[in-house]
């Protein structure tokens, strides 16, 4: 939209836009957000980045940050609609700094299931993600917290702590159809095991565990893996001995436990078939791979999606003292990668009860049927038997409601700055939704919007054929680590055209969004009645700020927005926000060109950030700020009649709203009741009230001029009330409210006048007190303030021949009209 600024035409004295205003005409060509010409923009910014040109800084320079609207809709009582759209600035770090990452991996069956990649996929992303982080800085460092069923829980020196009895694991051999558990470098074949009693199962399932903890994976370390543990410092790749020595020894003392699996070409130096690399770390195959490769590959699979139990454990590593280099969330981070919704969660007043070699099926009953076993995990009970409940059905939906519930409670205590203080990234692989249940793909989606510190730190990725293939969107949100982001500093300033309209209380309202999510005010409860129009499935992140009548003094509305878009962002965030307020007639409004506002007062300023210092996080928001002024909003609004009420400091130029006069000085007002309707009009009341405030305080007041009692105003006329008084020392501000009682209801106009200290003059006469003539001729006083007042003490001389007698008056009052004093004197004898 070009910013034209139109003198309106309607400006004068008395006119719909009323002088003292200094308004214009700026008015929104178009009602459509979608349309450029709705919007007015920032134009260029100019900003420091102290990191750039590697660290010997320079200016950077973004267009149109920030986006501003405005207009109304309705006649005689509109509604004002603010409108705000703002993307954040872009800087860089020099040095690049070192972080901490945590990957929270699903590794559920799904990932391989109908022998799908995405499990593999997922694996080389994750190697190329982690070698990308190195580039920036060789001091980052990586930990790997897999999850399933549970959360596999990285040891301080090697391999994964996983209770594959207690958390009733089914089992799966390497050769299972449909998952292709062989791709899983080094795991140990199993079994099914099919029995639902549990003394049984465990009996079968002791050495099936025991075998499975001699899998590759747990000769790995995957806490705070480091540069140093996978390359020389030359770059080189160092020889995995690790897999070396696994190899010559738990694998040679047992190969048939590792029956179809890949680490039996690895072990006869075989090269992989075909219809085997695409689920290697590489195209090539596994000759070159490094430790980092070979570990990823080596990481284990699971049954069902607790992401609550993978979020909690990062959060447990995040409070753990010493774990972190840094305590800045932007070099604390947690990636979630998973292909599903959470299906499963812990069960909170059960936590850590997991089943044991001596478990029975009665040691977890509910005390009441159908209610939750008693179990780590939450299941209410349909089924006789534990293992049946777990094995054989899929989440009901109140389990799946509450999975993603406390999925996203976790994810709040990683967020949490006084918690895990962390930020939050999310790759979603092919997130669909179970069914059936009570989510739609979108609903989760959202959802792990909220999970995610902003929502887009959510990247979602498919398998193949698409134009956002897992590694290429890993790497593209691992990315938003290296930069920092700056968001504009926002203060709304908006004031209403008081000479016509007023603000209805109670009427403000802001709603806003941010990456796709709706957002709330900081003090909004949460809406759980999916019948409320404001309903949304996923709880809304509360960063708008309160916003209510509160923010409206003396008809200007002041919101101060802080930092837009809302911390954290990323270089993809866009924050819309709105706000909208109710205004009504208070009498005067008649005209198709009304301005509902205060134009030269409605405006946004912004502050803009600048990057001072390369390698931290901190920027500067000290430079001055700059000004967008809001569009103009237009109403017609066609009353049957008004009342308008005008005040001046002389009988012939009454044609004011606001005016300052002095002290002491008469003070003039016109109040007009026009009909604009064919036929006569009676009311049953018209009065004045002086030294109110408000127009509540002028309905209450008693102390009322009546101008006219069943006024009657002939079709297409008006009537006119002149009246005047007289301002005095003690005023400051003289609010005056005119009020129309129509019958049913009232309107109202009202005028103001600020007083100010005057100046007056007076006169001193030296008189013969025997002849009362003149001794010496009289001195004026001049630029003395109107509100002192003037003794005659001060004003006596000493005249030869002559001596003092008397004065009349002895003091007088400048404000009362006194303004002469006489001195007598009589002759020296």
């Amino acid at each position: 939209m070009s910013i034209t600024k139109i003198p309106c035409l309607y400006q004068g004295a008395g006119k719909e836009n009323p002088a003292y205003l200094g308004g214009y005409d700026l008015i929104r060509p178009v009602n459509d957000p979608l349309n450029p010409d709705y919007w007015i923009t920032s134009g260029e910014t100019t900003v420091f980045d102290a990191a750039a040109n590697n660290g010997t800084g320079a200016d950077l320079h973004f267009y149109d940050r920030l986006r501003i609207s405005k207009g109304a809709e309705g006649d005689c009582n509109p509604t004002v609609t603010l409108d705000l759209e703002a993307n954040p600035l872009v800087f860089s770090y020099y040095p690049p700094h070192s972080l901490d990452v945590i990957f929270v991996l699903d590794v559920t069956a799904s990932m391989m299931s109908g022998g799908s990649r995405k499990m593999a996929l997922a694996k080389r992303a994750l190697i190329q993600t982690i070698n990308l982080l190195w580039q920036q800085n060789k001091e980052t460092r990586v930990t790997i917290v897999p999850f399933a069923r549970d959360a596999y829980v990285p040891g301080v020196d090697r391999g994964f702590s996983y209770d594959y009895l207690g958390t009733l694991f089914t089992w799966r051999r390497s050769t299972t159809s449909g998952n292709l558990i062989g791709q899983i470098l080094g795991y140990r074949n199993g079994s099914f095991v099919s029995s639902t009693d549990m003394t049984v199962y465990m009996e079968q399932s002791a050495p099936i565990a025991a075998s499975t903890q001699l899998s590759l994976y747990n000769y790995y370390r995957y806490y705070q893996i480091q540069y140093t543990d996978i390359y020389n410092d030359d770059g080189s790749a160092k020889a995995d001995t690790v897999l070396q020595e696994y190899l010559s020894t738990v694998y040679a003392a047992n190969p048939s436990a590792y029956t179809g699996n890949f680490i039996t070409a690895v072990a006869t130096s075989t090269p992989l078939t075909p219809s085997q690399l695409p689920y290697s770390m590489n195209d090539s195959g596994y000759e070159n791979n490094t430790i980092l490769d070979n570990m990823i590959w080596a990481i284990p699979y699971g049954e069902d999606t607790n992401t609550e139990a993978g979020l909690e454990e990062a959060y447990i590593l995040l409070k753990t003292p010493g774990f972190t280099q840094s305590d800045d969330i932007l070099r604390r981070a947690v990636v979630l990668i998973t292909d599903g919704q959470a299906n499963r969660s812990v069960n909170p007043e059960y936590r850590g009860v997991y089943a044991k070699p001596t478990s029975v099926n009665s040691d977890f009953l509910p005390d009441t049927a159908g209610e939750p076993w008693k179990y780590y995990l939450y299941l209410r009970q349909t089924l006789p038997t534990l293992l049946a409940e777990i094995a054989n059905r899929s989440a009901t939906s109140e389990e799946l409601v509450l999975a993603l519930q406390r999925a996203y409670e976790a994810a709040l205590r990683v967020k949490n700055p006084s918690e895990g203080n962390a930020s939050l990234f999310v790759l979603g692989i092919e997130i669909d939704a179970q069914t059936p249940g009570p989510y739609t793909r979108d609903d989760v989606l959202n959802i792990m919007r909220t999970i995610a510190s902003t929502g887009s730190y959510l990247r979602e990725a498919t398998e193949n054929g698409s134009e956002s293939p897992i590694i290429e969107e890993l790497e593209r949100l691992v990315r938003d680590l290296f930069v920092l982001t700056g968001s504009l500093q926002l203060t709304i300033v908006d004031t209403i055209n008081k000479a016509l309209f007023y603000y209805v209380p109670g009427s403000i309202k802001i709603t806003g969004w941010q990456d796709g999510l709706r957002l709330k005010s900081v003090s909004d409860s949460d809406i759980i009645d999916p019948a409320d129009p404001d309903y949304t499935i996923y709880v809304k992140p509360a960063l708008l700020p309160d916003v209510s009548d509160a923010n409206i003094h003396d008809d200007t509305i002041v919101i101060d927005l802080g930092k837009v878009p809302f911390p954290l962002a990323s270089p993809d965030s866009r924050t819309q926000i709105r706000i909208t307020y109710d205004l009504a007639n208070k009498g005067s409004a008649h005209g198709t060109h009304l301005h509902t506002n205060y134009d030269e007062r409605t405006y946004v300023t912004f502050l803009e950030p600048n990057h001072l210092v390369a390698d931290a996080s901190d920027l500067s928001y000290n430079q001055p700020s700059r000004l967008l002024n809001f569009p103009s909003p237009i109403v017609a609004c066609s009353a049957d009649f008004s009342i308008k009420k005008f005040v001046g400091s002389s009988a012939d130029n009454v044609n004011y709203k606001e005016i300052s006069i002095s002290a002491c000085r008469n003070i003039y007002y016109r109040v007009v009741v026009e009909n604009y309707t064919d036929t006569q009009l009676t009311f049953p009341l018209l009065y004045d009230v002086q030294g109110a405030e408000t127009i509540e305080e002028a309905l209450a007041s008693q102390n009322r001029r009546i101008l006219a009692e069943n006024l009657v105003v002939p079709a297409h006329s008006a009537v006119e009330f002149p009246f005047y008084g007289k301002t005095d020392c003690r005023d400051t501000v003289l609010s005056d409210f005119a009020v129309l009682e129509t019958g049913t209801t009232y309107l109202y106009d009202n005028a103001s006048a600020t007083v100010i200290d005057g100046t007056a003059s007076y006169t001193v006469q030296y008189l013969n007190c025997c002849t009362g003539k003149r001794i010496i001729p009289d001195q004026t006083v001049t630029n003395v303030s109107a509100c002192i007042c003037v003794s005659a003490c001060h004003n006596i001389r000493c005249i030869p021949g002559f001596r003092f007698v008397c004065a009349k008056p002895y003091h007088i009052n400048l404000c009362n009209g006194e303004n002469v004093i006489r001195l007598y004197y009589a002759p020296r004898c």
